[in-house]
């Protein structure tokens, strides 16, 4: 095999090794870890609720409103502050002149902001990378 194939083979090699680290190493110490993301839809009913809570009583301290008319939310609560198990409860909450209802669906954490907006590119570019170094180690195959 050619010493080029050979040299862009090892290049992309350790440059997917160090993406994947670098997005593993963002994921495992994001802030969001320590914490828990739950999913919130806007409560449905002709009657206001009757029992409902401020988003500081049910220990949320951060909600990440999901569209233009916020009729999903993200919210995170301080698995300290948490006073009871929410998504068993499925307690209501008051935010911004609307209640929501906290579902029983899990939330993933994403990845921070400043890794999440690199991380499509920089992997496009290495499945490119890999594509023309197999263009590449079969065109030397073809040539032996």
């Amino acid at each position: 095999m050619k010493k080029i194939v050979k040299v862009t083979l090892l290049l992309v090699a350790i440059l997917t090794v160090i993406y994947v680290s670098a997005v593993v190493y963002a994921y495992a110490n994001s802030n969001l870890i320590h914490d828990v993301v739950y999913t919130a839809y806007e409560y449905e009913s002709e009657t206001p609720p009757t029992d409902w809570y401020t988003p500081e009583q049910l220990g949320i301290y951060e909600v990440i409103e999901l569209g233009e008319n916020a009729d999903c939310l993200q919210i995170v609560v301080d698995q300290e502050k948490e006073p009871f198990p929410l998504q068993s409860e499925n307690p209501i909450f008051l935010y911004k002149d609307k209640f929501y209802q906290i579902s029983s669906h899990w939330v993933t954490p994403g990845l921070p902001e400043h890794v999440k907006q690199w991380q499509t590119p920089i992997g496009g570019a290495l499945g490119v990378c890999w594509v023309f170094t197999g263009a590449l180690f079969l065109k030397e195959r073809k040539k032996e």
